[in-house]
Order: C-alpha cells, then sequence, then structure tokens
C-alpha cells in the first residue's frame, strides 16, 4: 500500500501540492473573487475570459488560438475574450469559460515536445484513453484508434474539425489515426462525457476532435529516426507542411504530407522477458481439494503434442513415439505438468520467443491539402482532402496439428513396425500431432487506402446569427491477405493416404475420384512434405473490401434574445448520412475453408437521418453568488434504416461562483447504433484453445465469430460533476476534477472465445449458450458473435492540474493528469464480472493511471520530462486465492526525457529517449492461441529504452 502511494504520489508530481492550494481558494471565496486571472504577457484578463497559456491549455478546456510557424509560439494568449470558439461538446459558439463538459487539450507545442511521430504515439499520455494497437492479425492489424473509458474504439467518436470521419468501413475496429498527418495536427480536443446529442451515434464514453492547422503561413519540414537501445525496432519519419494566402489575403492553402515506416517485424524473443516461454497454463495435478494452483503462468512452456516430424498421440504403448530426419524414431521426452497443449520443460518447441510479434513491420502515408476562400465579408468556403495509405504485415505461427491427424492401419506412409504394433495392439487408427514446418509461418498483410472529400459554406446571415453548409464523401478500401494459409479440405484429402493400384502412395479419395489432383502427404518425419502436396494444400486468403459514406448537414448557430443575465444562444441542425460496405473474399473464405478463417463475402448498407437543437440560457451574471450560471440544453432525433429510430438529449449547468471557482455537471442520454460490419459480417470459423472450466485442461476448439443482424442500438446514461479552480493567489494554476458515472444498457460486444468458457463457468447461462460440447462432454466449438449483453457500468474521477512560473530567466511548466476508475461492470441477465483494476482483457482497466509532465525553457533550449503511471492490478478480478500462481502486479512508473534546441529561427534540433529506465513490462501470459504471449497487457510498453533524433526547418 505504502509503494502504491509512493509511486502514485512521483507520477502525479506538482499536482499534489497543487491540490494544497485548491484548498486555500475554496476557503477564501471573498478573496480569490476580489482579484483577476492573469494572462501570461498580458496583464490582466478580461472578466470571464479563460486564462490562455502558450504552452498549458486551460485545464478542462479547448483552448483557442493559431499556431506560428516562424516563431513555434502559440498564439492563444493573443486570442480576445469576445472571440466565439467552437468546443468540443458543443456546436453552439462561446468563450471556452463557458462549457459545463469536461475537455482535456494537447496542442501543437506539446506535440512537438514530445516528438509525436503519428498521433497514436499520445495514447498512453491521456489516462482516460486505453492505447489501442493490433499486432497479430486480421483486418485490424497494425491499426491504432482511440477507446475510451476501455469501453471500445466503436463508443469514441472521433472528429475532424469537427466534422464525422467514416464509421462503417472494412477496418472493422474503426478508423485509423495514424492516416492523419502528424505535422498538420493543431490540437487534440478530448471530450470525457456523452455527446451524442450533439454529434451523433458513436458519442458514447465521448469525443476526440483532431482540430487541423489551415492558418499557418510558411512551412516546416520535420525528420526523425527511433531505435531502441536493444538494436531493433527502428522507425522513421519524415513529414512537412505549407500554408499560404491568395488573392489579396482572401483565399487561404495548406497542404501537408507525412511518410512513416518500421520496416521489421520484431518478436518477443528480442527482449529477455520474452525468450523466458512464459505461457499461461492448466496445472494438470490440481484438484479442487489438494492446495495446488488451478492455473500457472511459468516459463519455459512448450509444446507437449506436436513435433517437427510428427508424434503419436494415442495413449498406450505407442504414446511419444516421434519422427525425426528420415523418419528415425525416437522417444518424445516429456516435461513436467504436461497438458494436452503445452507442458513445462521437455524437448517440444518453444514458440513464444520466435512467433509472438513485439512489433508489425508496417507503412504509412498521408497527405492533405485544404483550399478556402472568403466569397465576400459575410460568406466563405473551403474544400480539403485527405489521402491515406497504410500497409502493415506479421507473421504468425505454422499450420499446427495438435494430435488431431488421424491415421489408418492402411496408411501408404505408416512404418511398418508402428503398422505391426497397431494391429497387435487391436488400434484401427491413431493420433499424431505436427507443427509441420514445411509449410511455412503464416504471414499476414493488410493495405487499407482511405480519401475523403470534404467542403463546407459558411454564410454570416447577420450580427447574430451563423450558417454552416458541410458535405463529405469518404472512400476506402482494405485489401487483407494469409498468405501460407492451409486449404483444410485438401490437407485432409491429402493425410488419408493408401498403397494404390499401382504399388504407389495416392490419396484415398483418387480411388473413387481419379481426376481430383490430390497428393498424398507423408507425414513420418522431418522435412517429408514434397512441394506437390504443398502447392495443393498450401494457398493466400483474400479479402477485398470497398466502403463509402456520404454525409450532408447544415447548422445554424446565433442568439434568439437577450436576458438580464446575456444571449440565449441556439444551435439548430440536420445531417443525412449513408454508408455501404462491399467485402469480397475469396471463394474458400465463403465456406470457412482455410485453416486460418477470413470473414466470408458480405455487404450491407444503412442510411442515417438526424435533427438536433441545441441552447445555452444564461441564468445569472455578475451577481451576488455568481460570476455566471449557466443553463445547457441538447436534444437530437435520429432514424437509422437498420435499428429504427430513437432521441436523446443532455443537460448541462456551468455555475462560476468567482473567478477562480467553478463547478460544471451533464447528465445526459446517449447511444450507439450498430455498425455494418457488426450487423452483417459474415460467420468465420479459427482455429484456437480455450481452458475448459470443467475439466481444467486445455482444448482445442474452433471458436465462430462474426456478426449478427439481430443487434439492436445501445443506450447510455451518463453523469458528469467536477470542479475547476483557478485561485486568484496563485496566478497560472489551474485544477480540476470530474466524476463520471456511465450506465450503458444493451451494449453490443464481442467476447474473446476464453472469456465465453470462463464467463459460462461462473454460471452466465447467456455465454454457456455459446460453449458446445461433443457426445464426451469435451468442447468443440465456442460461438462469440456479437450480441447485445445487459448493461456495461462504469465509473470514477478525472483529475488534471497545470502551473507555470518564471524559473531562473526561463519558464517551468508542469501538467498533470490522472484518472480513477472505481468499476467497470459487464454484465448479462445471470452474471456479472468487474474488471477495474484488472490489467488484462476486453473491458480490463487498472484502478489508477497517471502522467505528469515537466518542461524546462529558457531561450533556445526546452527540456522535458514525462512520467507515464499505472497502478497496481491482477490478471483477472474473479480469480480467487488459488486460481493462479501470479494474480497481483505491482505499479510501474515510466519516465521520457525530451530536449529541443533552436540553432536559428529556421532550424530546431531534438532528441529523445522514451523508457529511461528499460523496465520489462510484466508477464500477463496467455495461451488461448498456439503462439502463447508472454504478455497481454495494452498499457505497459513493450519496446524497451526507444532513443530518437530529429530536426525541424522552418521557412
Amino acid at each position: 500500500m505504502k509503494r502504491e502511494a509512493g509511486r502514485l504520489m512521483l507520477a502525479l508530481g506538482a499536482s499534489t501540492m497543487a491540490l494544497g492550494a485548491s484548498t486555500m481558494a475554496l476557503c477564501h471565496p471573498a478573496a480569490a473573487q476580489d482579484a483577476q486571472p492573469t494572462a501570461v504577457g498580458d496583464g490582466k484578463a478580461p472578466a470571464g475570459a479563460p486564462v490562455v497559456d502558450s504552452t498549458l491549455p486551460v485545464i478542462g478546456e479547448a483552448a483557442p488560438g493559431t499556431a506560428d510557424v516562424e516563431s513555434g509560439q502559440a498564439a492563444a494568449s493573443e486570442a480576445p475574450a469576445t472571440e466565439d470558439i467552437v468546443v468540443t461538446g458543443s456546436r453552439i459558439a462561446r468563450s471556452t469559460f463557458q462549457t459545463p463538459t469536461p475537455v482535456t487539450t494537447i496542442g501543437e507545442r506539446q506535440l512537438e515536445q514530445k516528438a509525436a511521430t503519428n498521433v497514436v504515439d499520445l495514447l498512453r499520455d491521456v489516462p482516460a484513453l486505453r492505447p489501442n494497437r493490433n499486432n497479430g492479425s486480421g483486418r485490424n492489424l497494425g491499426l491504432a484508434t482511440f477507446n475510451m473509458r476501455a469501453l471500445g474504439s466503436t463508443r469514441t467518436l472521433l472528429l475532424i474539425d469537427g466534422q464525422r470521419v467514416l464509421d462503417s468501413s472494412p477496418i472493422a475496429g474503426g478508423f485509423d489515426i495514424n492516416i492523419i498527418p502528424a505535422p498538420l495536427v493543431s490540437r487534440l480536443e478530448i471530450v470525457t462525457a456523452g455527446a451524442s446529442s450533439v454529434y451523433g451515434s458513436d458519442a458514447v464514453t465521448g469525443v476526440v476532435n483532431v482540430i487541423l492547422n489551415d492558418t499557418i503561413q510558411g512551412g516546416k519540414i520535420d525528420g526523425q529516426y527511433n531505435v531502441s537501445t536493444h538494436g531493433d525496432l527502428d522507425q522513421y519519419s519524415l513529414s512537412a507542411i505549407y500554408g499560404g494566402k491568395f488573392g489579396d489575403g482572401r483565399g487561404r492553402f495548406v497542404v501537408a504530407g507525412s511518410y512513416f515506416e518500421q520496416p521489421d517485424i520484431v518478436y518477443q524473443g528480442a527482449r529477455d522477458w520474452g525468450r523466458r516461454g512464459v505461457t499461461f497454463i492448466p496445472n494438470a495435478n490440481y484438484t479442487p481439494t489438494n492446495g495446488q494452483f488451478r492455473q500457472l503462468i511459468v516459463p519455459n512452456v512448450r509444446y507437449s503434442s506436436m513435433t517437427a516430424g510428427g508424434v503419436i498421440t494415442t495413449p498406450g504403448p505407442l504414446r511419444n513415439i516421434q519422427f525425426g530426419q528420415n523418419g528415425a524414431q525416437s522417444i518424445f521426452q516429456q516435461g513436467t505438468n504436461v497438458g494436452t497443449v503445452w507442458m513445462e520443460g521437455g524437448e517440444g518447441l518453444m514458440p513464444q520467443p520466435d512467433f509472438a510479434p513485439l512489433q508489425v513491420a508496417s507503412r504509412q502515408f498521408s497527405g492533405f491539402g485544404r483550399l478556402s476562400y472568403d466569397f465576400s465579408d459575410t460568406l466563405s468556403g473551403r474544400v480539403d482532402l485527405l489521402v491515406g495509405n497504410t500497409r502493415a504485415r506479421s507473421t504468425g505461427n505454422y499450420n499446427t496439428n495438435n494430435g488431431d491427424i488421424t491415421v489408418r492401419q492402411d496408411n501408404a506412409f505408416l512404418p511398418t513396425n508402428i503398422r505391426q504394433a497397431m494391429v497387435a495392439n487391436n488400434l484401427s487408427t491413431i493420433r499424431v500431432g505436427r507443427y509441420n514446418p514445411e509449410q511455412g509461418r503464416n504471414e499476414n498483410s493488410t493495405e487499407n487506402t482511405y480519401y475523403r472529400l470534404n467542403a463546407g459554406l459558411t454564410a454570416t446571415l447577420s450580427d447574430v446569427w451563423k450558417l454552416e453548409l458541410a458535405g463529405s464523401y469518404t472512400y476506402a478500401k482494405s485489401l487483407i491477405q494469409g498468405r501460407n494459409n492451409r486449404r483444410q479440405a485438401n490437407w485432409a484429402l491429402a493425410l488419408d493416404s493408401v498403397i494404390g493400384p499401382n504399388g504407389q502412395p495416392i490419396c484415398r479419395s483418387t480411388l473413387t475420384n481419379p481426376t481430383n489432383g490430390c497428393v498424398p502427404a507423408n507425414i513420418f518425419g522431418v522435412n517429408t512434405l514434397s512441394t506437390a502436396v504443398l502447392d495443393y494444400v498450401i494457398g493466400t486468403s483474400r479479402q477485398d473490401s470497398r466502403s463509402q459514406s456520404g454525409i450532408v448537414n447544415a447548422n445554424l448557430t446565433g442568439s434568439l434574445f437577450d436576458t438580464w443575465a446575456g444571449p440565449v444562444k441556439v444551435a439548430v441542425g440536420a445531417e443525412y448520412r449513408r454508408d455501404s460496405v462491399d467485402n469480397r473474399s475469396d471463394p474458400l473464405s465463403d465456406i470457412n475453408g482455410w485453416r486460418q478463417g477470413t470473414f466470408g463475402s458480405y455487404h450491407g448498407k444503412l442510411e442515417v437521418k438526424e435533427g438536433y437543437g441545441e441552447m445555452s440560457i444564461p441564468l445569472a451574471r455578475d451577481t451576488g453568488f455568481a460570476r455566471s450560471l449557466d443553463l445547457d440544453l441538447a436534444a437530437r432525433f435520429v432514424d437509422y434504416s437498420t435499428v429504427g429510430s430513437t432521441s436523446v438529449w443532455k443537460v448541462g449547468l456551468n455555475y462560476a461562483i468567482n473567478d477562480s471557482i467553478r463547478l460544471r455537471s451533464t447528465y445526459s442520454r446517449d447511444f450507439r447504433a450498430p455498425k455494418i460490419n457488426d450487423l452483417f459480417a459474415q460467420a468465420n470459423i479459427r482455429i484456437g484453445t480455450v481452458t475448459d472450466f470443467l475439466t481444467n485442461r486445455t482444448a482445442n476448439v474452433n471458436f465462430l465469430i462474426g456478426g449478427n443482424p439481430n443487434l439492436g442500438p445501445e443506450t447510455a446514461y451518463t453523469f458528469t460533476g467536477g470542479i475547476v479552480l483557478e485561485p486568484s493567489f496563485i496566478p497560472r494554476l489551474q485544477l480540476s476534477a470530474d466524476f463520471y458515472d456511465i450506465d450503458l444498457r444493451d451494449a453490443i460486444i464481442t467476447p474473446g472465445q476464453q472469456e465465453v468458457v470462463d464467463r459460462c463457468g461462473r454460471g452466465d447461462d447467456v455465454f454457456c449458450a455459446g460453449v458446445l460440447r461433443d457426445a464426451s462432454g469435451a468442447i468443440t466449438q465456442v460461438n462469440a458473435s456479437s450480441f447485445n449483453a445487459q448493461t456495461l457500468k462504469t465509473r470514477g474521477i478525472d483529475f488534471e492540474a497545470s502551473y507555470r512560473f518564471p524559473l531562473f530567466d526561463g519558464q517551468f511548466s508542469a501538467r498533470a493528469l490522472a484518472t480513477y476508475v472505481d468499476r467497470l461492470i459487464s454484465s448479462t441477465a445471470t452474471g456479472q464480472l468487474d474488471s477495474a483494476g484488472q490489467l488484462q482483457g476486453g473491458f480490463a482497466t487498472p484502478k489508477w493511471r497517471g502522467s505528469t509532465t515537466f518542461v524546462y525553457e529558457q531561450g533556445p533550449l526546452s527540456l522535458r520530462a514525462l512520467f507515464n503511471y499505472i497502478g497496481k492490478g491482477t490478471f483477472d478480478n474473479a480469480f480467487g486465492p488459488l486460481d493462479l500462481n501470479r494474480n497481483n502486479y505491482p505499479a510501474y512508473v515510466y519516465t521520457d526525457l525530451s530536449v529541443q534546441y533552436d540553432l536559428s529561427e529556421q532550424i530546431q534540433l531534438y532528441a529523445k529517449v522514451e523508457n529511461l529506465m528499460d523496465t520489462d513490462p510484466p508477464l500477463l501470459a496467455e495461451s488461448s492461441i498456439t503462439v502463447a504471449l508472454a504478455t497481454l497487457s495494452q498499457y505497459h510498453d513493450l519496446r524497451g529504452r526507444v532513443v530518437g533524433i530529429g530536426a525541424r526547418l522552418r521557412f
């Protein structure tokens, strides 16, 4: 407990002292009211205006302003208090001080100080966001998304300049944020509350708005190289942006592009912790009464029922006879704790070091161009084009057979002594396990291409009314290939061989179908599969998808009338959206004929019609009890062609007691409609392993995943309540704390195969319906398709603090973010599970996460230190004292350092080191697939120490 508290204090750093100061502000509201906040370098700020810092944005708000390429300094502090600024979470133009919705902002200067090569680099620095990147296989390979509250990326809405991006695409996990050119990002605004009534479906847990820098004049080129101190993980990035004016200043343009590449696939065996073969396995000696652990995380775990040349797994006198070079026979030496797939020690293959990816090979290119023009003082327009292409490649395991090859007595290649032993022991068949290295390793690759054309008109109708018309068209395509995949039907025919009429081995099927092309396979020995066999059974699966989206919307904003407290502001609008997906797979995929399954062909479309209204009503201004008091109301009606219509709403209150203390709260009804992939994706059978809760044994199973046309929409009820403190006696100190509570009903979930089995074992009948068994009681298939569960519930508190002050002829600034998750419950009618404080799993999250940044700037020099904190947690909250030998893991702190130096006004050099202490991740091992990752954590750093150098040229 003391160690946990100490590490948290370190991670939150400056925020600890700042919280003490906030107490004084509460105790002396009169003194706080008398003083006015001071803007940096600007004397007194106008009444009611936010304190805006060029380096640290307003806490809990979206900072206004643009970036000046010449100086690299944000111009936010120069924005007048009366300027209208559109804040994420609201479509009403207002000062940032007037929104009741908590918003965390990451500005352009912070992005440069971090030296982020792409947007995904920022994920672990925002505790409310769960890092999301897939290094495995499938159509989401290499995908990076925003996942707020660990409730899934599909529940976090992504916007670009306030406009929705394509949300029904071939990529099931959502929009790949790496497509956005890094130098083009002016700031990120992260709304940590539901906003469906303002922006529509998917904004259940919040919104991430990517604001692009389209006012740049001049240009910037940024090049960077990163490498780990282990001598791998090379990364190259190059980006450029250029902008200017034309037509006597009425027109503006900006173009930007970025290139990023990490050329090598790196495996967990490249690290000490990954070479140990650590795996999650059942304890073969466990009984409910012997006091041993039911399951174990242990090193040196190997295959127990497979070898390169084949091993007999049938119980009896032939068991463990293996076949080596030239079919030579020997006894397969097994280790201890022998199970159906794994064992400790012995001479089996240890796949984890050389098969579990640490990093995929990837290459990303993106480009952006925008033209803006003021046709008159009251009418302006813009058009922009975003293009992106990403490629990712990773390898998996061999096409394994874990003791499931059936060999008959008359097999053409069966050694004579084995046949004689089978006859003597009255065995008509035996079972053989083989991992078939001749067939090569599965190789998965994806290529995603994205085009987005967006245009808009803005008309000023009067002093208080403004009309915006916008439309976009998006086209995305995705090519997914699985090389060295195996045709299961052909393999089954090739395995069943006999001696033909001509005295040569042939397939049994050829006796009745002489022209079927079957080639018999000899599995008894190393490298015995001929080229002809491989040509017959090995191929490439393919999935070629296209998606399109068209969106048009109109938004009218303005003021209805003035009250004693100010103008009543409104926003009304309507939107029409049409999305379609056309997925075309190869014929074998359509019948689930590959060993490594791909989704079959499917087509789907949906149309959405929406209308919304939003109102901000001032209730008090400059009174004895309030500096300001505003009521926010919003409502939206939506009609989906797939799931029908619904309505959502939001109520918010923003109460500034004085210039130092502000209270804010919202309550909303939010929703998420199922996407095209959720509804129409064809069922796909894949091969994996699960641990049976009845026998505590690992079993090879087929698991079925896919869409569900009967899905309905999700509905969430979200409450937030918080306080923002800006004590007048400590200028530039800002603090906030916001409580959130989300109750998501009819939640759409797609559980993993082990989760289905585990939750069935805990008595949840909803999941038991997906566990299929044969006559002997063994699990044969797990159905893990999407369905509407009963509820997902989470609640917690977000903290934020920032402070800046002069130091040694320079400026020192600190910013701290922290999130505490009190609960994260997924439940059905017959069971529930709280995964708050759990470190692995679909909805898992540590109870505490925090990040603290310290920056010191003096002249041309800038120094930065970042501390990322991941709290302690469990492997599985549902495990009892004897369920696992290692269920509790300590807290972690990671340290990043960076330095920037301006050689001149045009040239800047920078360097960084991430994970300074080269800290290894916790070994949250798994065994659900035959690769067996040594760690499942999405939160902890797996790379080790990484260093980077770069340069920026401004002109």
